[in-house]
């Protein structure tokens, strides 16, 4: 039996609003993403930087093995990104789908390549990026949150969990029904 890691969540530090935030290893979810983003955004308001400085910046900021492993191997790409960089980010967000990914992961990584591109042009309010996030939903779900009717629902953040609740509760119905099934097998 080998030794388990133990589960903990990362942390946002930033030692004063003119300062890079840092965020420490550990386990992310949506608010510390939120948290880091507002950190993030408030600390490029004092500096008089753009495009791919900004993301090379706030990138370097994050610490923990898995970052360090990521910015290793995606750290020279940064440097190498073309002059275009903002419309290939925005066109892959335009075309990225769920696929068989779980949706809030799916969502928070399109949320997160468009906070690449925030204080740009092509940075997507939440209107924009709730209507690119339902435009690439697996069909099951999408037809699910459409009987359920989340189309009514105005405020994102909301619309989003509820789209993650009822993602989960597919999730389930499937693993059960699937369980089902290997057992009259």
């Amino acid at each position: 039996m080998g030794l388990s890691p133990q589960c903990t969540k990362a942390v946002i530090t930033q030692s004063a609003p003119n300062c890079p935030p840092t965020l420490s290893e550990g386990d992310i979810d949506a608010s510390i993403l939120w948290d880091w983003f507002m950190k993030c955004k408030n600390f490029l308001r004092h500096k008089d930087i753009s495009g791919l400085t900004m993301v090379k910046t706030v990138t370097y900021g994050m610490s923990g093995v898995w970052a360090i492993c990521w910015l290793a191997t995606s750290g020279p790409l940064l440097d190498a990104l073309p002059s275009n960089w903002e419309h290939t980010m925005c066109m892959d967000i335009l075309h990225f789908c769920q696929g068989s990914k779980v949706f809030f992961n799916y969502a928070l990584e399109l949320m997160g390549k468009n906070n690449l591109l925030a204080r740009t042009d092509s940075f997507m309010n939440d209107k924009f990026m709730r209507e690119t996030i339902e435009a690439g939903l697996e069909s099951e779900l999408s037809c699910e949150c459409n009987r359920k009717g989340l189309g009514a629902i105005v405020e994102f953040s909301e619309w989003l969990e509820k789209v993650k609740r009822i993602n989960e509760k597919c999730q389930q119905c499937f693993e059960e029904m699937s369980q089902a099934i290997a057992k009259l097998s």
